[in-house]
């Protein structure tokens, strides 16, 4: 029975966080067309166009972020070329200040 409980409160206290990550999930798919957006909205979705175009970075693994103009990039890349190719590419937006490269390589062969 106390084990039934201790179930029941887990799941009440998890509840509201997962409700929450539903919902961070969703605003994350948005874009700016969708909804007026702020200077860094607008420079992210520069960013990851930007690196869209660049057929040797995996877009998929590559998360972006702006703060004030400061663009952090995160996710996994294959070589230090690439590594550094998210960089320049970050740096070459319009509106980047600066970028802080927080990829990692991931050199485990699929």
């Amino acid at each position: 029975m106390i084990f039934a409980e201790s179930l029941e409160m887990s799941f009440k206290c998890s509840l509201p966080l997962l409700m929450a990550l539903f919902m961070l999930a969703g605003c994350a798919a948005e874009t700016c067309q969708d909804h007026a957006c702020s200077p860094d909205e607008k420079l992210v979705e520069a960013v990851k166009a930007n690196i869209n175009r660049h057929s040797a970075l995996l877009s998929d693994h590559l998360r972006v972020q702006a703060d004030h103009g400061v663009v952090y990039v995160y996710g996994l890349v294959s070589t230090n070329v690439e590594l550094a190719e998210v960089e320049n590419v970050a740096k070459a937006t319009p509106g980047v200040t600066r970028v802080v490269n927080m990829c990692a390589i991931d050199n485990v062969q699929r």
